[in-house]
Protein backbone atom coordinates (compact mmCIF):
# COMPACT_ATOMS: atom_id res chain seq x y z
CA UNK A 1 0.00 0.00 0.00
CA UNK A 2 2.88 2.39 0.75
CA UNK A 3 3.84 2.56 -2.94
CA UNK A 4 0.53 4.32 -3.61
CA UNK A 5 1.51 7.31 -1.42
CA UNK A 6 3.59 9.57 -3.68
CA UNK A 7 6.21 12.07 -2.59
CA UNK A 8 4.12 14.88 -4.08
CA UNK A 9 1.11 13.82 -2.05
CA UNK A 10 3.17 13.71 1.14
CA UNK A 11 4.50 17.20 0.39
CA UNK A 12 0.92 18.47 -0.06
CA UNK A 13 -0.10 17.01 3.29
CA UNK A 14 2.93 18.53 5.00
CA UNK A 15 2.09 21.91 3.48
CA UNK A 16 -1.42 21.64 4.94
CA UNK A 17 0.08 20.82 8.34
CA UNK A 18 2.38 23.84 8.18
CA UNK A 19 -0.55 26.12 7.33
CA UNK A 20 -2.64 24.64 10.17
CA UNK A 21 0.24 25.24 12.61
CA UNK A 22 0.98 28.79 11.32
CA UNK A 23 4.52 27.74 10.43
CA UNK A 24 6.61 30.09 8.33
CA UNK A 25 9.85 29.35 6.45
CA UNK A 26 9.29 25.67 7.02
CA UNK A 27 11.02 22.57 5.74
CA UNK A 28 10.67 18.90 6.51
CA UNK A 29 12.57 15.63 6.46
CA UNK A 30 11.06 12.18 6.19
CA UNK A 31 12.38 8.66 6.32
CA UNK A 32 12.98 6.86 3.05
CA UNK A 33 10.03 5.10 1.45
CA UNK A 34 11.46 1.73 2.46
CA UNK A 35 11.44 2.79 6.11
CA UNK A 36 7.76 3.67 6.18
CA UNK A 37 5.72 1.66 8.62
CA UNK A 38 2.42 0.25 7.44
CA UNK A 39 -0.59 -0.84 9.41
CA UNK A 40 -3.38 -2.83 7.82
CA UNK A 41 -5.48 0.23 6.96
CA UNK A 42 -3.02 3.00 6.18
CA UNK A 43 0.57 4.18 6.01
CA UNK A 44 2.63 5.64 8.86
CA UNK A 45 5.40 8.12 8.01
CA UNK A 46 7.61 9.78 10.64
CA UNK A 47 8.70 13.31 9.69
CA UNK A 48 10.54 16.26 11.22
CA UNK A 49 8.91 19.59 10.43
CA UNK A 50 11.02 22.69 11.09
CA UNK A 51 9.89 26.30 10.84
CA UNK A 52 9.11 29.51 12.67
CA UNK A 53 6.10 30.71 14.65
CA UNK A 54 6.22 34.40 15.61
CA UNK A 55 9.89 34.45 14.52
CA UNK A 56 10.78 31.67 16.97
CA UNK A 57 12.24 28.40 15.73
CA UNK A 58 9.95 25.40 16.10
CA UNK A 59 10.69 21.72 15.56
CA UNK A 60 7.80 19.26 15.34
CA UNK A 61 8.40 15.51 15.39
CA UNK A 62 5.31 14.04 13.78
CA UNK A 63 3.84 10.73 12.72
CA UNK A 64 1.73 11.04 9.59
CA UNK A 65 -1.08 8.53 9.28
CA UNK A 66 -2.39 8.52 5.73
CA UNK A 67 -5.27 6.60 4.20
CA UNK A 68 -4.74 4.95 0.82
CA UNK A 69 -5.60 7.33 -2.00
CA UNK A 70 -6.49 4.50 -4.39
CA UNK A 71 -10.11 3.32 -4.55
CA UNK A 72 -8.94 -0.27 -4.91
CA UNK A 73 -8.21 -0.24 -1.19
CA UNK A 74 -11.59 1.29 -0.34
CA UNK A 75 -13.94 -1.38 -1.73
CA UNK A 76 -15.21 -2.72 1.59
CA UNK A 77 -15.66 0.68 3.23
CA UNK A 78 -13.54 -0.42 6.20
CA UNK A 79 -10.75 2.10 5.56
CA UNK A 80 -13.20 5.00 5.32
CA UNK A 81 -15.00 4.00 8.52
CA UNK A 82 -11.80 3.44 10.50
CA UNK A 83 -10.21 6.76 9.56
CA UNK A 84 -13.48 8.57 10.28
CA UNK A 85 -13.55 6.97 13.73
CA UNK A 86 -9.97 7.86 14.60
CA UNK A 87 -10.33 11.42 13.33
CA UNK A 88 -13.45 11.83 15.48
CA UNK A 89 -11.64 10.48 18.55
CA UNK A 90 -8.73 12.89 18.17
CA UNK A 91 -10.85 15.92 17.26
CA UNK A 92 -13.71 15.59 19.73
CA UNK A 93 -13.06 12.95 22.38
CA UNK A 94 -9.42 13.55 23.21
CA UNK A 95 -9.79 17.31 23.33
CA UNK A 96 -12.46 16.80 26.00
CA UNK A 97 -10.40 14.15 27.81
CA UNK A 98 -7.54 16.64 28.08
CA UNK A 99 -9.88 19.12 29.75
CA UNK A 100 -11.35 16.50 32.08
CA UNK A 101 -7.99 15.34 33.40
CA UNK A 102 -6.38 18.76 33.88
CA UNK A 103 -7.02 18.74 37.63
CA UNK A 104 -6.39 15.03 38.18
CA UNK A 105 -3.25 13.74 39.85
CA UNK A 106 -2.73 10.95 37.34
CA UNK A 107 -2.78 11.47 33.57
CA UNK A 108 -3.74 9.39 30.57
CA UNK A 109 -1.07 9.80 27.89
CA UNK A 110 -2.57 11.32 24.72
CA UNK A 111 -0.36 12.16 21.73
CA UNK A 112 -0.87 15.74 20.58
CA UNK A 113 -2.70 16.04 17.26
CA UNK A 114 -1.52 18.82 14.92
CA UNK A 115 -3.62 18.25 11.83
CA UNK A 116 -6.67 16.29 10.65
CA UNK A 117 -8.28 15.86 7.24
CA UNK A 118 -11.43 13.80 6.79
CA UNK A 119 -11.96 14.29 3.03
CA UNK A 120 -12.57 11.02 1.19
CA UNK A 121 -9.35 9.43 -0.13
CA UNK A 122 -7.42 12.26 1.54
CA UNK A 123 -7.88 11.24 5.18
CA UNK A 124 -4.83 12.19 7.20
CA UNK A 125 -3.68 12.68 10.77
CA UNK A 126 -0.49 14.36 11.96
CA UNK A 127 0.17 13.18 15.49
CA UNK A 128 3.01 13.75 17.90
CA UNK A 129 5.68 11.11 17.32
CA UNK A 130 5.84 9.60 20.80
CA UNK A 131 9.04 7.73 19.98
CA UNK A 132 10.83 11.09 20.00
CA UNK A 133 10.01 11.53 23.71
CA UNK A 134 11.00 8.02 24.71
CA UNK A 135 7.91 5.90 24.03
CA UNK A 136 9.01 2.80 22.14
CA UNK A 137 7.33 -0.31 20.68
CA UNK A 138 7.85 -3.69 22.31
CA UNK A 139 9.68 -5.74 19.69
CA UNK A 140 11.60 -8.26 21.79
CA UNK A 141 9.24 -11.20 21.38
CA UNK A 142 5.66 -12.15 20.54
CA UNK A 143 4.28 -11.73 24.07
CA UNK A 144 4.66 -9.12 26.80
CA UNK A 145 6.19 -9.87 30.19
CA UNK A 146 4.29 -9.06 33.36
CA UNK A 147 5.87 -5.61 33.87
CA UNK A 148 4.82 -4.44 30.41
CA UNK A 149 1.37 -5.91 30.86
CA UNK A 150 0.87 -4.09 34.16
CA UNK A 151 1.67 -0.64 32.77
CA UNK A 152 -0.50 -1.44 29.73
CA UNK A 153 -3.48 -2.33 31.91
CA UNK A 154 -3.01 0.79 34.02
CA UNK A 155 -3.07 2.96 30.91
CA UNK A 156 -6.12 1.11 29.61
CA UNK A 157 -7.88 1.63 32.94
CA UNK A 158 -7.33 5.39 32.68
CA UNK A 159 -8.68 5.40 29.12
CA UNK A 160 -11.85 3.66 30.29
CA UNK A 161 -12.07 5.87 33.38
CA UNK A 162 -12.14 9.01 31.25
CA UNK A 163 -15.14 7.61 29.39
CA UNK A 164 -16.97 7.08 32.68
CA UNK A 165 -16.03 10.60 33.78
CA UNK A 166 -17.28 12.00 30.48
CA UNK A 167 -20.56 10.13 30.96
CA UNK A 168 -21.05 11.85 34.35
CA UNK A 169 -19.74 15.32 33.52
CA UNK A 170 -20.32 15.73 29.77
CA UNK A 171 -23.46 13.70 29.14
CA UNK A 172 -24.32 15.45 25.88
CA UNK A 173 -20.96 14.65 24.33
CA UNK A 174 -21.13 11.10 25.71
CA UNK A 175 -24.47 10.61 23.96
CA UNK A 176 -22.88 11.84 20.74
CA UNK A 177 -20.00 9.41 21.19
CA UNK A 178 -22.45 6.54 21.64
CA UNK A 179 -24.13 7.44 18.36
CA UNK A 180 -20.85 7.64 16.44
CA UNK A 181 -18.65 4.97 18.03
CA UNK A 182 -21.22 2.22 17.60
CA UNK A 183 -20.71 -1.23 19.13
CA UNK A 184 -19.64 -4.07 16.89
CA UNK A 185 -22.61 -6.00 15.54
CA UNK A 186 -23.91 -7.59 12.36
CA UNK A 187 -25.72 -4.34 11.59
CA UNK A 188 -22.69 -2.09 12.05
CA UNK A 189 -20.04 -4.30 10.41
CA UNK A 190 -21.42 -7.44 8.78
CA UNK A 191 -18.32 -7.89 6.65
CA UNK A 192 -16.11 -8.17 9.73
CA UNK A 193 -18.54 -10.63 11.33
CA UNK A 194 -18.30 -12.71 8.16
CA UNK A 195 -14.50 -12.61 8.45
CA UNK A 196 -14.68 -13.77 12.07
CA UNK A 197 -16.88 -16.69 11.03
CA UNK A 198 -14.53 -17.59 8.16
CA UNK A 199 -11.53 -17.66 10.52
CA UNK A 200 -13.44 -19.91 12.93
CA UNK A 201 -14.01 -22.25 9.99
CA UNK A 202 -10.27 -22.20 9.35
CA UNK A 203 -9.66 -22.99 13.02
CA UNK A 204 -12.07 -25.92 12.75
CA UNK A 205 -10.06 -27.31 9.85
CA UNK A 206 -6.80 -27.00 11.80
CA UNK A 207 -8.34 -28.60 14.92
CA UNK A 208 -10.15 -31.37 13.05
CA UNK A 209 -10.38 -34.63 15.02
CA UNK A 210 -9.71 -32.91 18.34
CA UNK A 211 -11.87 -32.39 21.43
CA UNK A 212 -12.16 -28.69 20.55
CA UNK A 213 -14.37 -29.22 17.51
CA UNK A 214 -17.77 -29.02 19.34
CA UNK A 215 -16.73 -25.79 21.08
CA UNK A 216 -15.41 -24.20 17.90
CA UNK A 217 -18.61 -25.18 16.08
CA UNK A 218 -20.67 -23.54 18.82
CA UNK A 219 -18.63 -20.35 18.57
CA UNK A 220 -19.02 -20.31 14.78
CA UNK A 221 -22.78 -20.97 14.85
CA UNK A 222 -23.40 -18.29 17.48
CA UNK A 223 -20.69 -15.83 16.42
CA UNK A 224 -22.97 -12.82 15.86
CA UNK A 225 -24.75 -13.33 19.19
CA UNK A 226 -21.50 -13.60 21.14
CA UNK A 227 -20.11 -10.46 19.48
CA UNK A 228 -23.28 -8.48 20.18
CA UNK A 229 -23.43 -9.72 23.80
CA UNK A 230 -20.27 -7.70 24.49
CA UNK A 231 -22.41 -4.56 24.43
CA UNK A 232 -26.02 -5.68 24.84
CA UNK A 233 -25.55 -8.08 27.78
CA UNK A 234 -22.77 -6.39 29.76
CA UNK A 235 -23.14 -4.77 33.15
CA UNK A 236 -21.39 -1.58 32.03
CA UNK A 237 -20.30 -0.04 28.75
CA UNK A 238 -17.88 2.76 27.95
CA UNK A 239 -15.76 3.98 25.07
CA UNK A 240 -13.24 1.20 24.45
CA UNK A 241 -10.16 0.83 22.27
CA UNK A 242 -11.38 -2.23 20.41
CA UNK A 243 -7.98 -3.54 19.27
CA UNK A 244 -5.73 -3.27 22.27
CA UNK A 245 -2.68 -5.52 21.96
CA UNK A 246 1.06 -4.99 22.18
CA UNK A 247 1.37 -3.66 18.61
CA UNK A 248 -0.86 -0.72 19.58
CA UNK A 249 1.07 0.27 22.70
CA UNK A 250 4.31 2.24 23.17
CA UNK A 251 6.39 2.10 26.36
CA UNK A 252 8.59 4.52 28.25
CA UNK A 253 11.43 3.11 30.32
CA UNK A 254 13.48 3.98 33.37
CA UNK A 255 16.49 1.77 34.12
CA UNK A 256 15.26 -0.68 31.45
CA UNK A 257 11.92 -1.16 33.18
CA UNK A 258 8.61 0.04 31.66
CA UNK A 259 7.11 2.86 33.71
CA UNK A 260 4.46 4.25 31.36
CA UNK A 261 2.41 3.16 28.37
CA UNK A 262 0.89 5.14 25.51
CA UNK A 263 -2.00 3.56 23.63
CA UNK A 264 -2.12 4.27 19.89
CA UNK A 265 -4.29 3.46 16.85
CA UNK A 266 -7.89 4.37 17.64
CA UNK A 267 -9.43 3.20 14.37
CA UNK A 268 -11.62 0.57 16.05
CA UNK A 269 -12.69 2.65 19.05
CA UNK A 270 -16.27 1.73 19.97
CA UNK A 271 -18.80 1.44 22.75
CA UNK A 272 -18.28 -1.86 24.51
CA UNK A 273 -17.86 -3.54 27.84
CA UNK A 274 -14.49 -2.49 29.24
CA UNK A 275 -14.01 -6.14 30.15
CA UNK A 276 -13.51 -6.93 26.46
CA UNK A 277 -10.48 -4.62 26.18
CA UNK A 278 -9.03 -6.01 29.41
CA UNK A 279 -9.44 -9.66 28.46
CA UNK A 280 -8.35 -9.12 24.86
CA UNK A 281 -5.12 -7.43 25.96
CA UNK A 282 -4.27 -10.25 28.35
CA UNK A 283 -5.27 -12.86 25.76
CA UNK A 284 -3.49 -11.43 22.73
CA UNK A 285 -0.35 -10.13 24.39
CA UNK A 286 0.49 -12.66 27.11
CA UNK A 287 1.33 -16.34 26.95
CA UNK A 288 -0.48 -19.02 28.91
CA UNK A 289 2.24 -19.31 31.56
CA UNK A 290 1.91 -15.63 32.44
CA UNK A 291 -1.89 -15.85 32.52
CA UNK A 292 -1.79 -18.86 34.80
CA UNK A 293 0.55 -17.12 37.21
CA UNK A 294 -0.83 -13.57 37.18
CA UNK A 295 -4.35 -13.45 35.75
CA UNK A 296 -6.21 -12.58 38.96
CA UNK A 297 -3.66 -10.00 40.07
CA UNK A 298 -3.70 -8.34 36.63
CA UNK A 299 -7.48 -7.99 36.79
CA UNK A 300 -7.15 -6.48 40.27
CA UNK A 301 -4.51 -4.00 39.09
CA UNK A 302 -6.72 -2.86 36.22
CA UNK A 303 -9.76 -2.44 38.46
CA UNK A 304 -7.98 -0.62 41.29
CA UNK A 305 -6.40 1.80 38.77
CA UNK A 306 -9.83 2.48 37.25
CA UNK A 307 -11.43 3.20 40.62
CA UNK A 308 -8.55 5.40 41.78
CA UNK A 309 -8.72 7.50 38.61
CA UNK A 310 -12.48 8.12 38.75
CA UNK A 311 -12.32 8.73 42.50
CA UNK A 312 -9.88 11.59 41.84
CA UNK A 313 -12.66 13.08 39.69
CA UNK A 314 -15.11 12.73 42.61
CA UNK A 315 -17.02 9.88 40.99
CA UNK A 316 -17.80 6.65 42.78
CA UNK A 317 -19.42 3.30 42.08
CA UNK A 318 -18.88 3.31 38.34
CA UNK A 319 -17.86 -0.32 37.90
CA UNK A 320 -17.62 -2.81 40.74
CA UNK A 321 -15.30 -5.81 40.76
CA UNK A 322 -18.40 -8.02 40.76
CA UNK A 323 -19.61 -6.33 37.58
CA UNK A 324 -16.19 -6.70 35.97
CA UNK A 325 -16.04 -10.41 36.86
CA UNK A 326 -19.51 -10.96 35.40
CA UNK A 327 -18.62 -9.07 32.23
CA UNK A 328 -15.42 -11.07 31.76
CA UNK A 329 -17.55 -14.19 31.45
CA UNK A 330 -19.94 -12.48 29.05
CA UNK A 331 -17.20 -11.21 26.72
CA UNK A 332 -15.13 -14.42 26.84
CA UNK A 333 -16.56 -16.02 23.67
CA UNK A 334 -16.28 -12.80 21.64
CA UNK A 335 -12.77 -12.21 22.92
CA UNK A 336 -11.67 -15.65 21.76
CA UNK A 337 -13.38 -15.20 18.37
CA UNK A 338 -11.63 -11.88 17.70
CA UNK A 339 -8.29 -13.15 19.05
CA UNK A 340 -8.50 -16.17 16.75
CA UNK A 341 -8.89 -13.89 13.74
CA UNK A 342 -6.02 -11.63 14.84
CA UNK A 343 -3.69 -14.55 15.56
CA UNK A 344 -4.47 -16.19 12.22
CA UNK A 345 -3.44 -12.91 10.57
CA UNK A 346 -0.34 -12.25 12.69
CA UNK A 347 0.86 -15.85 12.27
CA UNK A 348 1.20 -15.28 8.53
CA UNK A 349 -1.66 -17.58 7.52
CA UNK A 350 -3.86 -14.99 5.76
CA UNK A 351 -2.37 -14.76 2.29
CA UNK A 352 -5.44 -13.71 0.28
CA UNK A 353 -8.02 -10.92 0.45
CA UNK A 354 -7.65 -7.16 0.99
CA UNK A 355 -6.14 -7.58 4.47
CA UNK A 356 -3.24 -10.01 4.30
CA UNK A 357 -0.61 -11.11 6.76
CA UNK A 358 2.46 -8.89 6.81
CA UNK A 359 4.55 -11.99 7.34
CA UNK A 360 5.03 -13.75 3.98
CA UNK A 361 5.54 -17.52 4.12
CA UNK A 362 7.64 -18.76 1.20
CA UNK A 363 7.93 -22.52 1.71
CA UNK A 364 5.73 -25.41 2.83
CA UNK A 365 7.99 -25.79 5.84
CA UNK A 366 7.38 -22.17 6.87
CA UNK A 367 3.63 -22.65 6.48
CA UNK A 368 3.72 -25.82 8.59
CA UNK A 369 5.67 -24.06 11.34
CA UNK A 370 3.22 -21.12 11.28
CA UNK A 371 0.26 -23.50 11.56
CA UNK A 372 1.85 -25.33 14.50
CA UNK A 373 2.56 -22.01 16.25
CA UNK A 374 -0.99 -20.77 15.64
CA UNK A 375 -2.50 -24.03 16.93
CA UNK A 376 -0.37 -24.02 20.08
CA UNK A 377 -1.39 -20.45 20.96
CA UNK A 378 -5.08 -21.07 20.22
CA UNK A 379 -5.06 -24.30 22.25
CA UNK A 380 -3.57 -22.45 25.24
CA UNK A 381 -6.24 -19.75 25.02
CA UNK A 382 -9.03 -22.31 24.76
CA UNK A 383 -7.70 -24.24 27.75
CA UNK A 384 -7.27 -21.11 29.84
CA UNK A 385 -10.73 -19.73 28.96
CA UNK A 386 -12.34 -23.09 29.72
CA UNK A 387 -10.65 -23.11 33.13
CA UNK A 388 -11.95 -19.57 33.83
CA UNK A 389 -15.48 -20.53 32.79
CA UNK A 390 -15.36 -17.94 29.98
CA UNK A 391 -16.56 -20.23 27.17
CA UNK A 392 -19.90 -21.98 26.66
CA UNK A 393 -20.24 -25.49 28.03
CA UNK A 394 -20.68 -27.93 25.17
CA UNK A 395 -20.55 -31.67 24.91
CA UNK A 396 -16.93 -32.55 24.23
CA UNK A 397 -15.93 -35.56 22.16
CA UNK A 398 -14.12 -38.25 24.07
Amino acid sequence: MSELISLNYIATVVNNIAVACDLMEWSYLENSLDAKAQNYFGVLIPISLEGKINNENVSLKLMLKLAPTDDRYRVSGAVTAMFAREIYVYSKVFSKYQDLQKRLQSQYIIPKCYYLCKDYCKEALAIQNMCEIGYLPFIHCMFLDVDHLIVSLKSLAKFHALSFIMEFKESELFDEVKNICLPLSENTNKRYIDILIDRLEKALLKFDNTNYVPLLKNLKQNCSKYIEDVYSSSEKNCLCHGDIWKENILYKYEYNKPVSACLIDYQTTRMSSPAFDVLYLITSSADSKLRQEHFSSLIDIYHSTLLEFVKDANIKNVYSHRQLDKDLKIVGPACFIVANTALWLSSGLQQEGHVRSKKVLHTESEVAMAVDNYKAIIKDILDDFISYGYLPEVEVSS
